[in-house]
Protein backbone atom coordinates (compact mmCIF):
# COMPACT_ATOMS: atom_id res chain seq x y z
CA UNK A 1 0.00 0.00 0.00
CA UNK A 2 3.02 2.29 -0.75
CA UNK A 3 1.56 3.84 -4.29
CA UNK A 4 -1.77 6.35 -4.93
CA UNK A 5 -3.99 3.62 -6.41
CA UNK A 6 -2.92 1.05 -3.32
CA UNK A 7 -3.97 3.61 -0.43
CA UNK A 8 -7.12 4.29 -2.62
CA UNK A 9 -8.00 0.92 -1.53
CA UNK A 10 -7.83 1.44 2.46
CA UNK A 11 -11.14 1.63 3.99
CA UNK A 12 -11.77 2.35 8.37
CA UNK A 13 -14.48 0.56 9.50
CA UNK A 14 -15.92 2.39 12.53
CA UNK A 15 -18.68 2.09 15.29
CA UNK A 16 -20.97 3.98 17.32
CA UNK A 17 -22.45 2.60 20.57
CA UNK A 18 -24.58 4.12 23.18
CA UNK A 19 -28.17 4.18 24.67
CA UNK A 20 -30.61 4.85 22.51
CA UNK A 21 -32.14 8.42 22.03
CA UNK A 22 -28.55 9.88 22.74
CA UNK A 23 -28.42 11.12 19.44
CA UNK A 24 -26.08 8.71 17.36
CA UNK A 25 -27.71 9.09 14.21
CA UNK A 26 -28.31 12.87 14.38
CA UNK A 27 -24.51 12.98 14.70
CA UNK A 28 -23.83 10.58 11.80
CA UNK A 29 -26.08 12.65 9.61
CA UNK A 30 -24.74 15.83 10.54
CA UNK A 31 -21.33 14.48 10.01
CA UNK A 32 -21.70 12.38 6.62
CA UNK A 33 -24.73 14.52 5.08
CA UNK A 34 -24.64 18.07 6.46
CA UNK A 35 -28.30 17.46 7.86
CA UNK A 36 -29.98 17.63 11.01
CA UNK A 37 -33.35 16.38 11.85
CA UNK A 38 -35.03 16.89 15.14
CA UNK A 39 -36.49 13.36 15.13
CA UNK A 40 -35.09 10.71 13.54
CA UNK A 41 -36.59 6.82 13.51
CA UNK A 42 -35.27 4.81 16.12
CA UNK A 43 -32.42 2.46 14.31
CA UNK A 44 -33.11 -1.19 14.69
CA UNK A 45 -30.20 -3.08 14.26
CA UNK A 46 -27.68 -1.63 12.57
CA UNK A 47 -27.26 0.78 9.45
CA UNK A 48 -23.84 1.96 7.48
CA UNK A 49 -23.13 5.65 6.58
CA UNK A 50 -19.93 5.98 4.38
CA UNK A 51 -18.07 9.12 4.05
CA UNK A 52 -15.45 9.89 1.47
CA UNK A 53 -11.96 11.64 2.56
CA UNK A 54 -9.28 12.64 1.04
CA UNK A 55 -6.32 12.13 3.82
CA UNK A 56 -2.69 13.62 2.80
CA UNK A 57 -3.75 12.80 -1.24
CA UNK A 58 -4.77 9.69 -0.47
CA UNK A 59 -8.66 8.41 -1.28
CA UNK A 60 -10.54 6.76 1.45
CA UNK A 61 -13.85 5.99 2.65
CA UNK A 62 -15.12 5.60 5.66
CA UNK A 63 -17.64 3.43 6.96
CA UNK A 64 -19.89 4.01 10.03
CA UNK A 65 -21.72 1.83 11.45
CA UNK A 66 -24.98 3.36 13.36
CA UNK A 67 -26.37 0.83 16.16
CA UNK A 68 -29.45 0.60 17.83
CA UNK A 69 -29.12 1.28 21.90
CA UNK A 70 -31.79 -0.06 23.24
CA UNK A 71 -31.47 -3.52 25.15
CA UNK A 72 -33.46 -6.00 23.09
CA UNK A 73 -31.14 -4.97 20.27
CA UNK A 74 -27.49 -4.58 21.98
CA UNK A 75 -26.39 -8.39 20.78
CA UNK A 76 -26.99 -7.32 17.33
CA UNK A 77 -24.18 -5.02 17.48
CA UNK A 78 -21.88 -7.49 18.82
CA UNK A 79 -21.32 -8.68 15.06
CA UNK A 80 -19.34 -5.37 14.36
CA UNK A 81 -16.67 -5.19 17.23
CA UNK A 82 -14.16 -7.26 15.57
CA UNK A 83 -14.05 -5.33 11.85
CA UNK A 84 -14.33 -2.07 13.78
CA UNK A 85 -11.12 -0.22 13.41
CA UNK A 86 -12.21 2.46 15.82
CA UNK A 87 -15.45 3.18 18.07
CA UNK A 88 -17.06 5.97 19.26
CA UNK A 89 -19.10 5.82 22.60
CA UNK A 90 -21.38 8.58 23.09
CA UNK A 91 -24.34 9.62 26.15
CA UNK A 92 -26.64 12.74 26.16
CA UNK A 93 -25.74 15.58 28.79
CA UNK A 94 -29.41 15.75 29.82
CA UNK A 95 -29.54 12.06 30.27
CA UNK A 96 -28.08 10.67 33.57
CA UNK A 97 -29.01 6.82 32.75
CA UNK A 98 -27.30 7.24 29.48
CA UNK A 99 -24.21 8.03 30.77
CA UNK A 100 -23.98 5.58 33.44
CA UNK A 101 -24.41 3.34 30.90
CA UNK A 102 -21.10 4.32 29.46
CA UNK A 103 -18.94 1.24 31.69
CA UNK A 104 -21.44 -1.05 29.99
CA UNK A 105 -20.27 -0.18 26.55
CA UNK A 106 -16.70 -0.15 27.50
CA UNK A 107 -17.07 -3.45 28.95
CA UNK A 108 -18.36 -4.69 25.60
CA UNK A 109 -15.29 -3.51 23.64
CA UNK A 110 -12.96 -5.72 25.95
CA UNK A 111 -15.02 -8.64 26.10
CA UNK A 112 -15.21 -8.65 22.02
CA UNK A 113 -12.23 -6.78 21.14
CA UNK A 114 -9.62 -7.33 24.09
CA UNK A 115 -8.03 -4.80 26.39
CA UNK A 116 -5.01 -5.08 24.39
CA UNK A 117 -6.83 -4.58 20.70
CA UNK A 118 -5.36 -1.62 18.75
CA UNK A 119 -8.83 -0.51 18.29
CA UNK A 120 -9.25 3.68 18.84
CA UNK A 121 -11.78 4.72 21.45
CA UNK A 122 -13.22 8.08 22.03
CA UNK A 123 -16.07 9.14 24.45
CA UNK A 124 -18.36 12.03 23.59
CA UNK A 125 -21.11 13.61 25.35
CA UNK A 126 -23.82 14.95 22.88
CA UNK A 127 -26.87 18.11 23.32
CA UNK A 128 -23.97 20.03 24.78
CA UNK A 129 -26.98 23.11 23.36
CA UNK A 130 -29.01 22.18 26.12
CA UNK A 131 -27.55 23.89 28.89
CA UNK A 132 -30.86 24.33 30.99
CA UNK A 133 -30.90 20.17 31.30
CA UNK A 134 -27.59 19.23 31.10
CA UNK A 135 -27.43 16.97 34.41
CA UNK A 136 -23.82 14.80 34.05
CA UNK A 137 -21.21 16.85 36.38
CA UNK A 138 -17.69 17.78 34.73
CA UNK A 139 -16.33 15.04 38.01
CA UNK A 140 -18.17 12.16 36.97
CA UNK A 141 -16.92 12.80 32.98
CA UNK A 142 -13.51 13.40 34.71
CA UNK A 143 -13.69 10.38 36.37
CA UNK A 144 -14.67 8.34 33.33
CA UNK A 145 -11.93 9.81 30.78
CA UNK A 146 -9.08 9.14 33.18
CA UNK A 147 -10.80 5.52 34.08
CA UNK A 148 -10.74 4.22 30.77
CA UNK A 149 -8.04 6.66 29.59
CA UNK A 150 -10.29 8.31 26.92
CA UNK A 151 -10.10 11.20 24.26
CA UNK A 152 -13.35 13.16 25.04
CA UNK A 153 -15.63 15.91 23.08
CA UNK A 154 -19.02 17.39 23.65
CA UNK A 155 -21.29 18.14 20.71
CA UNK A 156 -24.59 18.89 19.81
CA UNK A 157 -25.59 17.66 15.96
CA UNK A 158 -28.50 20.56 16.52
CA UNK A 159 -25.88 23.13 16.43
CA UNK A 160 -23.12 21.62 14.74
CA UNK A 161 -20.58 21.56 17.73
CA UNK A 162 -17.46 19.44 17.39
CA UNK A 163 -19.00 16.55 15.19
CA UNK A 164 -16.44 17.01 12.51
CA UNK A 165 -13.88 17.25 14.82
CA UNK A 166 -14.70 14.28 16.92
CA UNK A 167 -14.60 11.99 13.43
CA UNK A 168 -11.60 13.49 12.60
CA UNK A 169 -9.55 13.30 15.71
CA UNK A 170 -10.91 9.50 15.75
CA UNK A 171 -9.52 8.74 12.03
CA UNK A 172 -6.41 10.12 12.95
CA UNK A 173 -5.62 8.19 16.36
CA UNK A 174 -7.12 5.03 14.29
CA UNK A 175 -4.18 5.81 11.14
CA UNK A 176 -1.49 6.01 13.88
CA UNK A 177 -2.97 2.70 16.38
CA UNK A 178 -3.53 0.70 13.17
CA UNK A 179 0.16 1.89 11.89
CA UNK A 180 -1.11 3.35 8.65
CA UNK A 181 1.30 6.64 8.68
CA UNK A 182 3.71 5.40 5.55
CA UNK A 183 1.12 4.70 3.87
CA UNK A 184 -0.55 8.09 3.48
CA UNK A 185 2.92 9.19 2.96
CA UNK A 186 4.20 10.12 6.16
CA UNK A 187 7.05 8.51 8.67
CA UNK A 188 6.04 6.37 12.05
CA UNK A 189 7.36 9.48 14.17
CA UNK A 190 4.66 11.87 12.58
CA UNK A 191 2.03 13.83 14.94
CA UNK A 192 -1.39 13.14 13.96
CA UNK A 193 -1.51 17.48 13.13
CA UNK A 194 0.14 15.74 9.72
CA UNK A 195 -2.71 14.04 8.87
CA UNK A 196 -4.26 16.21 6.65
CA UNK A 197 -7.91 15.08 5.93
CA UNK A 198 -10.54 16.76 3.60
CA UNK A 199 -13.92 16.18 1.87
CA UNK A 200 -14.14 14.72 -1.74
CA UNK A 201 -16.70 16.73 -3.76
CA UNK A 202 -18.40 13.68 -5.14
CA UNK A 203 -20.48 11.94 -1.90
CA UNK A 204 -22.18 9.99 -3.87
CA UNK A 205 -21.02 6.25 -3.32
CA UNK A 206 -22.12 2.92 -4.95
CA UNK A 207 -20.81 -0.38 -3.54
Amino acid sequence: MNDNNQSQKISLKFLTLGDSKIGKTSILERYVNKTFKDNYLVTIGMDIRIKRLTINNNNIDIHVTDTAGQERFRSISKMSYKRSDGILVGFALNDQKTFESISYWIEQIYENKGKNSDVSVVLFGNKCDDKEHIVVKEEEKNKIKNQYNLQYFETSAKENINVKELFEHLIRITIVNKGLLKNFGLNENASIDEIIITERENQNYKA
